[in-house]
């Protein structure tokens, strides 16, 4: 690929300005990086963010999928989060505070009514 050898060949020419290359000045700043703590949460920083309306029956579109929110958010305008290249998880903020993460509809079990449970008289 084009851009791999464009990007190699910048990253190992020195910079005018320090006077060394770009992975030097990242290698004297090393000890002064600090990392975050592995959390579940922190790939959500790197998710792209689109806004939708909640319809009436509390679902929403996205990228032509139908989702439930994870709360009551009927006719209401959200934010949801997700990575394009991996579209596993969706998840739901509203008023920049994070709802949780939205299921797809599984139309199959909404469409049959709710069934007694095992030991209840009739």
């Amino acid at each position: 690929m084009r851009t791999h050898g464009l990007r190699v060949a910048r990253v190992a020419r020195t910079a005018s300005r320090a006077g060394m290359k770009p992975i030097d000045r990242f290698g004297l700043d090393l000890k002064r990086v600090r990392f975050l703590p592995p959390l579940e949460v922190n790939e959500e920083l790197f998710f792209v963010e689109e806004s939708r309306k909640v319809l009436a029956d509390n679902t929403f579109s996205l990228r032509a999928a139908r989702f439930e929110a994870p709360c009551e958010l009927r006719n209401r305008t959200i934010d949801v989060r997700f990575d394009r290249q991996n579209f596993g998880r969706v998840v739901v903020y509203f008023k920049a505070e994070r709802m949780g993460e939205a299921r797809p509809v599984d139309f199959i079990a909404n469409d049959r009514p709710a069934t007694k449970t095992a030991g209840a008289q009739t």
